[in-house]
């Protein structure tokens, strides 16, 4: 046989001294697993969290009488339950990525980094048999609504929310972007009304930004709206192509009639040059605006409509141009001012003018009216009479005669006179009365006075002398003219007293008995 050598390796303990196993608290660490827990905070708020976004939770199987010891921290159901807990987020960046805050009271599932206990971090949230999904619209529950995904909030310590809606069901396939407030809404594709069930009636197509508040829509560098079309978006964002081009169409247009106006001796259109600039602004090529320009541009037809009143403002020119009529009606007046001038030009149709109840009246307040024709002038009068007044005279002028008619009558002919009547009655001189039309004052200033004094049926007070007493206690004396006005240059601002004389077109004026007619007055 073969020796053998054997050895034993002992570690004895002494009898009566209890064995405990080796252990490390950061080594022997229990295994953990995802665990459920709900977020807390201080009482009376609907989110805490702190600087990085981190929340606090109570885990579930906590219970109160474990927790006496310390105040009951850890089942109080409030910020005293945990440390901070991170919480996973799909975007993490420097100042950016996402955020959406657990809230308290929300169910969050805790993983663990390394399956270390001491790492909590909150890996998503759970509704659970408490809380329903979200709801979009305030209606419909799935899985009726299943086709129906996004993103829902709650207003804070409210009931508003926000909503990012994506509805994907077959053939109505349409996007939201909603705020409860004012229900202010960016809608997108085939709109249909709120789901309630898996079906929803229809209401359009394309695209609907309202809100039952205000709204505005800016644009910086300028702003095209059209209706031309652009099939699956495949030019330019700013194409506009057949707006310039009308733009030009009518710019020439334009120029022709102002060439057609100057030899008609009239006004050419002043716009011209300011509709071509505007056009030279629209970039054909690379489909951009040189300026901050809002275009409005359709094929079919624009359309402006209010129950009330629509108003159009420019600080430069305002141009209308058509390559048919441009038709204006009114239900009450029509009523145009032009501080320079109105100049009208028809070259082949005519210019008509008809009142069909009141009368017609051209006036020149400041200068002549020149009527003229190539071929006759005819005038009448189908039931009245027809007056001619001057305050200087009439002259007529006919072939080689004239009649003139003034302070006196003078009549002048190479030729015979004809004088054809049943009678001639020649009687004593007597002088015409007759009144001219006063013209209103045009050249007023802001502190400018402007008195009048008239009869009791409307004639003026000729001739009367006046005096006024302004509020700063001067005073300022003058004569009314025919027409029974007067201007006072630069006058104090605020109320005035007015004492007017005698009409001396009928007798002769005759003093106050007062010397001071104020003091009367008193």
């Amino acid at each position: 046989k073969q020796d053998e050598r054997q050895a034993n390796h002992l570690i004895l303990q002494r009898r009566h001294v209890a064995i405990i196993p080796e252990y490390h608290p950061k080594q022997h660490k229990p295994v953990v697993h995802p665990q459920r827990a709900k977020v807390v905070g201080p009482s009376g708020e609907e989110i805490h969290v702190d600087a990085w976004g981190r929340i606090k939770v109570r885990f579930l199987f906590t219970r109160a009488e474990d927790h006496s010891h310390d105040s009951g921290a850890g089942s109080n159901d409030n910020d005293t339950d945990s440390a901070w807990v991170d919480v996973l987020t799909p975007w993490a960046g420097e100042g950016y990525g996402m955020r959406l805050h657990p809230r308290i009271d929300e169910m969050v599932v805790i993983d663990f980094f390394d399956g270390d206990i001491d790492r909590p971090f909150v890996l998503g949230r759970i509704h659970e048999g408490q809380r329903h999904p979200a709801q979009f619209d305030q209606v419909g529950q799935l899985p009726e609504t299943k086709v129906l995904s996004g993103i829902k909030t709650k207003e804070y310590k409210g009931t508003g929310y926000n909503q990012l809606r994506f509805n994907d069901t077959t053939g109505q396939i349409s996007s939201q972007l909603h705020s409860s407030h004012g229900a202010s809404q960016l809608n997108l594709g085939k709109l249909s009304h709120p789901k309630k069930s898996a079906d929803s009636a229809e209401r359009g197509e394309g695209f609907e930004l309202r809100t039952d508040q205000w709204g505005a829509l800016r644009a910086g560098q300028g702003l095209l709206i059209s209706t031309y079309a652009q099939s699956q978006a495949t030019g330019q964002h700013l194409e506009s192509s057949a707006a310039k081009q009308q733009l030009n169409n009518s710019c020439d247009n334009s120029q022709v009639l102002s060439e057609v106006a100057k030899n008609q001796q009239t006004d050419p259109i002043q716009s011209v040059e300011q509709l071509k600039a505007f056009a030279a602004h629209l970039e054909q090529d690379i489909a951009k605006f040189n300026q901050a320009l809002l275009l409005l541009s359709s094929p079919d037809g624009i359309g402006l409509s209010t129950a009330q009143d629509i108003h159009l403002c420019a600080n430069g020119q305002i141009n209308q141009t058509a390559g048919s009529s441009i038709n204006v009606s009114t239900q009450s007046d029509f009523i145009a001012h032009a501080h320079g001038k109105i100049s009208a030009l028809a070259i082949q149709g005519g210019i008509k003018a008809v009142s069909a109840k009141e009368k017609i009246e051209i006036a020149a307040h400041n200068n002549a009216i020149s009527v003229l024709a190539r071929l006759g002038i005819d005038i009448q009068s189908t039931e009245d009479k027809i007056i001619l007044r001057s305050k200087k005279g009439i002259e007529l002028y006919g072939g080689t005669s004239s009649l003139k008619v003034d302070e006196k009558i003078e009549l002048k002919t190479p030729a015979q006179i004809e004088l054809k009547a049943a009678q001639h009655a020649f009687l004593k001189g007597e002088k015409a009365q007759f009144v001219l039309s006063a013209l209103p004052i045009t050249d007023l200033k802001p502190n400018d006075l402007v008195v009048e004094y008239l009869h009791s049926d409307g004639q003026p007070v000729q001739g009367a002398p006046f005096e006024v007493l302004f509020m700063d206690g001067t005073r300022q004396k003058g004569k009314l003219d025919e027409h029974g006005k007067a201007v006072l240059k630069n006058v104090p601002q605020g109320k005035v007293v007015i004492q007017y004389g005698e009409d001396q077109n009928d007798q002769t004026f005759k003093p106050s008995p007062n010397d001071d007619w104020f003091k009367a007055l008193e």
